[in-house]
C-alpha cells in the first residue's frame, strides 16, 4: 500500500494517527485505573457485602470514548491538515518564485517571515548562498565578456594585416613590417592568455600549493636588472634605484618575480625618469614599494585601480591588457598578502606588497 505522496498529507495523517493514539491510551489507562479501584474497594468491603462487577463503572467509560473516538480523529484530521498548510505556506511560496525565477539571472530569492523560525533560518541561510552565486556568477560574465573583447582586437589585427599581404606580391621589407606586427600582436595575445591562466588558476583556489623561503630583496635586485637591461633595449633613460635589506617570506619565486615585473614595468610605464624599490621588514610584515614620480592615478579611478581590465582613460595611458595590477593583487594574496596603492605626500605613486614574515 502505497502512502499519500505530500508532505501536507502525510502530516494531516501524522496528527490524526497520534490523537487516536493518545485516546487510545488514555482509554487503556482510565480502564486500568477504574478497575483498580474497584478491586481495592472489594478487598476493604466488610465479608457478606453485596459486590458489583468489576466492569460495572467502565462499560459506560469506554463506550463514550469509543463513540467520541472517530469525531475527534476526524476534527485533528482536519485540524492537522489547516496547521499543515500553514507551516508550509512559505515553502509553497519558495517552490512558485523558485519555478518563476530565470537561471540566467539568478534573480530568486526565498521568502523570510521573520518569525525566527527553523524556515527562516534555512530561507537566510540559502538566500546568502544565492546572493553569493550572483556575485560570482556576474564576475564570470564580466570577465568573460571583457576577455572576449580583449582577444578579439589582437586576433582582428593579425587577421587583416595577413589578408592585406596575401592579396598580391609586396616587396621584401613589406612582408617584414606585417611579420613585425603580426608577432608583436601575437606576443601581447600570447601575454594576455597566460594572464588569464593564471587568474583562473588563482579563482580555482589552485595557484600557490607549495612555497619555499624567498629573499624579497634578491628578487626585487633580480627585477631591477631585468628592468635595466629592457631600458637599454628600448634606449630610454631612466634611473631605477634599489634600497632595502634582506626580507624572507615564504611562497613561489616565480609568481613573486612576477609580482615584481609587474609593478616595475607600470611605474616605468608611467614614470617621469625615475623609479625606486624600497625592501623592508616592518611590523606589518615583509614590505616591497615600487614608487615612480609620474602624474599618479586619478582619484576616480583608484578605485578601480586593481580591477580586471580596467584602464584609466587619461593619466596612465591606455597600454597594457588592464590585467597587471589586477592579477598582481590575485597572487599576492594567494600568498596571504596585501597589495595596496597610495600616493606620496611629494605626489609620487607608491605600490606597496606586504607579505607575513617567514619565521625565524
Amino acid at each position: 500500500m502505497r502512502g499519500p505522496k505530500t508532505l501536507s498529507a502525510r502530516l494531516t495523517l501524522f496528527f490524526a494517527g497520534a490523537v487516536l493514539g493518545t485516546i487510545l491510551l488514555h482509554g487503556g489507562l482510565v480502564a486500568t485505573v477504574l478497575i483498580s479501584v474497584e478491586w481495592l474497594e472489594r478487598r476493604a468491603a466488610p465479608p457478606g457485602a453485596p459486590e458489583d462487577s468489576l466492569f460495572d463503572e467502565l462499560g459506560p467509560v469506554l463506550g463514550a470514548l469509543a463513540f467520541t473516538a472517530p469525531f475527534t480523529v476526524l476534527g485533528a484530521a482536519a485540524l492537522g491538515r489547516a496547521l499543515a498548510r500553514q507551516a508550509l505556506a512559505p515553502m509553497r511560496e519558495a517552490s512558485t518564485r523558485t519555478r518563476a525565477a530565470r537561471a540566467s539571472a539568478f534573480d530568486l530569492s526565498l521568502p523570510v517571515r521573520g518569525s525566527g523560525d527553523e524556515w527562516d533560518e534555512l530561507a537566510s541561510t540559502l538566500n546568502a548562498l544565492l546572493s553569493d552565486a550572483r556575485s560570482a556568477y556576474e564576475r564570470t560574465r564580466r570577465f568573460t565578456s571583457d576577455a572576449a573583447h580583449e582577444l578579439r582586437t589582437p586576433l582582428t589585427i593579425i587577421m587583416g594585416e595577413t589578408e592585406v599581404v596575401l592579396r598580391r606580391e609586396r616587396a621584401a621589407e613589406e612582408y617584414r613590417r606585417s611579420l613585425e606586427v603580426i608577432q608583436a600582436e601575437s606576443r601581447g595575445l600570447s601575454e594576455l592568455v597566460e594572464a588569464l591562466l593564471t587568474l583562473a588558476r588563482a579563482d580555482a583556489g589552485q595557484l600557490v600549493t607549495a612555497g619555499e623561503a624567498v629573499d624579497l630583496y634578491l628578487l626585487a635586485q633580480k627585477a631591477t636588472q631585468r628592468a635595466e637591461r629592457l631600458l637599454a633595449v628600448q634606449a630610454r633613460t631612466v634611473q631605477v634605484e634599489l634600497s632595502g635589506t634582506s626580507a624572507l617570506v615564504r611562497g613561489d619565486p616565480v609568481l613573486l618575480a612576477r609580482v615584481l615585473d609587474n609593478l616595475l614595468s607600470n611605474a616605468l610605464r608611467h614614470c617621469q625618469g625615475r623609479v625606486r624599490i624600497e625592501v623592508r621588514t616592518a611590523e606589518e610584515g615583509a614590505q616591497v614599494s615600487v614608487v615612480d614620480n609620474g602624474p599618479g592615478v586619478e582619484p576616480s579611478f583608484a578605485p578601480r585601480l586593481f580591477q580586471r581590465f580596467a584602464r584609466a582613460d587619461t593619466m596612465r595611458g591606455q597600454e597594457g591588457t588592464g590585467l597587471g595590477l589586477a592579477l598582481s593583487r590575485t597572487l599576492i594574496e594567494a600568498h596571504g598578502g596585501a597589495l595596496t596603492y597610495s600616493c606620496s605626500p611629494a605626489g609620487e605613486s607608491v605600490f606597496t606588497v606586504c607579505l607575513p614574515v617567514l619565521p625565524e
